[in-house]
Order: structure tokens, then sequence, then C-alpha cells
């Protein structure tokens, strides 16, 4: 499998790609530890986008989903506190195939040298105050793809908005920015209409089994 990355001046998001990828290259397995401490400066931010790309789809990925979650949630964290993502050892020692690590460092080359020319750094973007949102909204919808939930989109709604805000601080884009905003909305929408579904379908049934609570 060969990576197809941008030549010459690299900037740190495609630095941080690049030696991902080559940490991948010729084992079957890294940690997620390993994955975290080989981004670099990057961190918080590129753990996060990288971490939720399998979840991009709609069925849920349970027994995978939690551990993950939880990194993407430290890794938010990690974003607020401008600090380095420090995991659990629990959590860090969970192992990932190498070769979907790989097809998702290739995914995000991908993604930079097409769309990074319509994402240009804005000037003035208030990156402390992106920074902050982004770091909260990935904290919480890190531990929300967390929950094991057998139920569609649950996952995906999630790291859809972590996705979208990981990518609003690597491209310091407005227009990413006003897309997880977008993006936040739609996921209180789709919770607040899953738990409202829940409760009246739990009342529901306990009227139908006659009980008196």
């Amino acid at each position: 499998m060969t990576m197809k990355l941008p030549p010459e001046e690299r900037d740190p998001l495609a630095q941080a790609v690049l030696c991902l990828a080559k940490a991948s290259i010729g084992r079957e397995h890294m940690s997620l530890g390993e994955v975290t401490r080989a981004v670099g400066t990057q961190g918080p931010c590129l753990a996060a986008a990288l971490l939720v790309l399998p979840f991009l789809q709609p069925i849920p990925m349970l027994g995978l989903s939690t551990p993950i979650g939880l990194a993407i949630a430290l890794s938010g964290a990690a974003l607020v506190l401008k600090r380095e993502v420090v995991l659990p050892n629990r959590i860090a020692r969970v192992k990932l195939p190498s070769t979907s690590v790989l097809k998702a460092t290739e995914f995000l080359a991908r993604f930079e040298v097409k769309l990074k020319p319509y994402l240009k750094s804005d000037r003035d973007f208030n990156s402390n105050s992106a920074e902050r949102f982004s770091g909260v909204t990935i904290a919480v919808h890190g531990l929300l793809l967390a929950l094991p939930l057998p139920i569609p989109f649950s996952n995906s709604m999630p790291a859809w908005m972590c996705f979208f805000a990981s990518l609003t601080i690597l491209f310091a884009s407005r227009k990413l920015f006003f897309v997880s905003v977008a993006m936040l909305i739609v996921n209180i929408l789709f919770w607040t209409a899953l738990v409202s579904a829940t409760i009246l379908g739990s009342s529901s049934l306990v009227e139908w089994l006659g009980v008196t609570l």
C-alpha cells in the first residue's frame, strides 16, 4: 500500500500524517497510545480526527466504540487544556490493525490535498475560542460515542461532530467552524429525539404491562 502525499513543503498536519503512516508500516497492530504519541504537536485534533474515521458510517461498532470514544473524549479535554493527549494504560493498550491506521492516514492525506485549497486559514480566525469550542464538543461527543448503544447513527452522529470540530482547528477554517456549529445542532436534535423516544417507549411499555410505579 502506498501513500500519495503532497510533495515538498509539508505543514504540521501533513508531517504528522506522514509520521503516523511510517510508524504503522510493517506492523500488524498499533496501540491507541502509540497512535496518539505518533501525531506529535497536532496531537489532540489529529488523534480525534483519525480515530473517529471508522465510525462515520451509520452502523454502530460495539466493543470498539467504547475505548476509542473515551480516547477521543480525552483528546478533546487535552485540546481545552492545551496539553498532549494522555491515555490511561488500559485504554492506551487497546490494539488497532495497522492496515486500518494506514488507510485512515491515507484518507486524511487525500482530504488535505483535495480540500485544503478551498479551506484556507483565516488570519482573523479566533483560534482560542475555536479551540475551546472544539475541545468541549469533542470531549462531550467522544463520551456519546463511547456509549454501547446498538442504535443506527448512535456512533456516526457524534463521530461526524468530532471530525468537523477537529478539522476546524487543523485547518483554522471559519467555514468548517460554521459546519461544526450546524453539526452540533443536528446532534442536539438527534439525541433529544432519541432520549424522548426512549422515555415515551418506556412509558408505553410500562402502561401496556399494567405496572404501577
